[in-house]
Parts: structure tokens; sequence; C-alpha cells
């Protein structure tokens, strides 16, 4: 190790003195972090209900409106409905494309394409909106209803049945769990 050290210059020393002491540092603080359990928290965080239904408003829209329509059916507050969406609302806005092609002075071609979206002024409101041509859904991927009765194979049908026909949904995609 004395040759090795003895072959390095002043500034290649220095690099690895810093280098040493960022390894003790490192070694000592692996060492000193206590290994007790007691500092692990035992349970996680659980999710709030309004924090797994996620920001989109027509996911919300449509939570609150079958569960209005269950609560309606069952008489009084014994529904609670859970969506879960394959992806959110979107839009398919209108474009405008233009392309052009020039001929260049060696024979190459130059083509340019730009595209903007289409506005439509509304004089009334004084604002320019997309032209929209396509409005998409929310595609539901499953559902869950939680009701607040005693466990009956009618009324597991029926509701199943409500959230089906509402949503579009297959049965298989419905699960109506009771509160006991």
């Amino acid at each position: 190790m004395g040759e090795l050290w003895k072959r390095l210059n002043e500034r290649q020393r220095k690099i690895v003195s810093w280098l040493a002491v960022g390894v003790i540092v490192g070694v000592g603080i692996l060492l000193i972090q206590p290994s007790s359990p007691s500092s692990i928290p035992n349970s996680l965080p659980v999710a709030s209900p309004a924090d797994t239904q996620g920001s989109d408003p027509s996911q919300e829209r449509l939570v609150k409106e079958l569960e209005a329509i269950l609560n309606t059916m069952l008489g009084g507050k014994r529904a609670k409905v859970f969506l879960t969406t394959e992806r959110g609302y979107k839009l398919n806005i209108a474009y405008d494309l233009t392309s052009e092609e020039r001929w260049g002075t060696e024979g190459l071609i130059e083509r340019r394409s730009t595209s903007s979206p289409v506005l439509m002024r509304n004089d009334a409101e004084r604002k320019e909106v997309p032209l929209v041509l396509e409005e998409i859904e929310p595609t539901v991927r499953g559902v869950l209803v939680v009701v607040d009765y005693e466990p009956q194979m009618e009324l597991r049908l029926m509701i199943s049945q409500a959230v089906a026909t509402a949503l579009q949904v297959p049965m298989y995609r419905i699960e109506v769990l009771f509160k006991q």
C-alpha cells in the first residue's frame, strides 16, 4: 500500500482521502442505525373512500347517481358504491392539418406539417372553445356495492340487475356485499 501511495500525485491523494472519509462515515451511519422493530409502524395508513375515488368528476357523478338510485330502491341511506374505471373521461378534438412540400436546389424535397386545434368562437361569452368530435366516457371495470341489510339472495340479484342496467356492465363485474 505504501508504494501505491507514493505513486499518487497530490490531487489523487486528496481524492482518495475524501473517499476514505466518505466510506468511514457511511459505515458508521449503517452501524449506528437502530435495528429495533418497534420504530417501524405496525399498520400502514388506510386510504379513505374519498381518496380512492380519484378526482374524476364523471366517476364521482356516476357514484352519486347510482347511490341515489339504490338508496331510493332500498329505502334510506343503506348503499355505498365503489367504481373501478379503466380510464378517465376523454375528448377527441378536431385539428386543422396543413402540409406543404418544397423542392430544394439539389432535388431534395422539404416537407412541413403543422396541426392546430379547430377553435369555435362564442361571441356571447367572448371565448374560443375547441371543436369536439367525440366524447368518450370512462369504461367501468368493476363495481362494488356495500349494503346495510341482512344477506338475501333476492336482494343481491335485484341490486346487481339495477347496477348492470344503469352502467351497462356485465353481471360478473358487479359484487354486492352485505354489512353484518
